[in-house]
C-alpha cells in the first residue's frame, strides 16, 4: 500500500508538470506523448527497479499516442483531447499493474489495455480542461476589472492562479486515476484465459499501423500520392529485404558512375 501511495503520488506530480506545460506556462514541449510518456516510464522504473522496462514502455506508448493525436492541436478555440495526461497515465496504470506479474503475457495485457484506455482518458481530460479554461475567463475578467482600477499586481496574481487551477486539476486527476485503477486493472488482467490475453498482445502490435495511418492522412492529400503510397507499401511487403538491398546498391553505383557521367 505504501509503494502504491508513492507511485499514485509521484504520477500526480508529474502529471501536474506535464499539464502546465500543455497551455498554461512554458511550453517547453515535455507534454508531448512521445516526451511525457518516456519519463513517466523512467521516473516509474526507477521507483520500482525496472528502469529499462518503464523507458521502454513510455517509447511504446508515446510513439503511438503522438501519432494518433498528431492532428489535434490545441489553436483557436479548439480544445483536443488532453494528449499529455492521457500519456503519462497510461504508463502509470500499465506499468504498476503489470509490475506485479511475472509472467510476459499478463504485463503486456496490463500495457495494452492501460493503452487502450488512453483514449477515454483523453477526452475526460479534455472536459476538465475545458472547465479549468472557464474558471479562467471568470479570472481574465477579474484582471481586467482590476487593471482598470489601475491595480496592476492583478496580472501576476491572475497568472499564478490560472497556473494553480491547472495543476491542481492535473494532479488530482492523475492521484485519483491511478489510485483507483489499477487494481481494477490487475482484476481484469487476472480473470483473462492465455487465449484471450493472446488476443490483447496483437492488438498492441496492430495500434501503430493506426497511428501510422493518421499519420499518413496528414502528409498525404490526393489520389495520386495515396496509389503510389499504397503502391510501395505491397511492393515492399511482398519484396525480400535482400531484393531491396541489391535495388539499393544498383541505385547508388548507377547514380555515382552513369548519371554523373551522363551529366558531364
Amino acid at each position: 500500500m505504501p509503494e502504491h501511495l508513492t507511485a499514485s503520488l509521484l504520477i500526480a506530480l508529474i502529471g501536474g508538470v506535464v499539464d502546465l506545460d500543455s497551455t498554461a506556462t512554458w511550453q517547453f514541449m515535455i507534454s508531448q506523448p512521445i516526451v511525457a510518456a518516456p519519463l513517466t516510464g523512467l521516473f516509474l522504473g526507477n521507483m520500482f527497479g525496472e528502469a529499462a522496462a518503464g523507458l521502454k514502455l513510455g517509447l511504446m506508448v508515446g510513439t503511438i499516442l503522438q501519432l494518433i493525436w498528431i492532428e489535434q492541436l490545441p489553436l483557436g478555440m479548439n480544445v483536443p483531447p488532453d494528449a499529455a495526461l492521457a500519456s503519462v497515465l497510461s504508463v502509470a496504470l500499465g506499468f504498476i499493474a503489470g509490475h506485479g506479474y511475472e509472467s510476459y503475457s499478463e504485463r503486456e495485457v496490463c500495457y495494452t489495455i492501460a493503452l487502450l484506455l488512453a483514449v477515454a482518458l483523453g477526452l475526460l481530460g479534455r472536459s476538465l480542461d475545458m472547465f479549468v479554461r472557464r474558471l479562467n475567463t471568470g479570472i481574465d475578467a477579474w484582471v481586467s476589472q482590476k487593471v482598470e482600477s489601475n491595480q496592476l499586481w492583478a496580472i501576476a496574481f491572475g497568472h499564478t492562479l490560472g497556473g494553480m487551477f491547472t495543476f491542481t486539476k492535473a494532479f488530482i486527476f492523475c492521484f485519483l486515476v491511478v489510485w483507483l485503477g489499477v487494481e481494477p486493472l490487475r482484476y481484469f488482467t487476472s480473470t483473462l484465459s492465455f487465449k484471450h490475453a493472446s488476443g490483447f498482445i496483437v492488438v498492441q502490435g496492430l495500434l501503430p499501423a493506426v497511428g501510422f495511418s493518421v499519420l499518413a492522412s496528414m502528409c498525404i492529400k490526393d489520389r495520386r500520392e495515396m496509389r503510389l503510397f499504397i503502391g510501395a507499401i505491397i511492393v515492399f511487403t511482398l519484396l525480400p529485404a535482400k531484393i531491396w538491398l541489391g535495388i539499393g546498391a544498383a541505385l547508388l553505383v548507377l547514380y555515382r558512375y552513369g548519371w554523373r557521367s551522363a551529366a558531364k
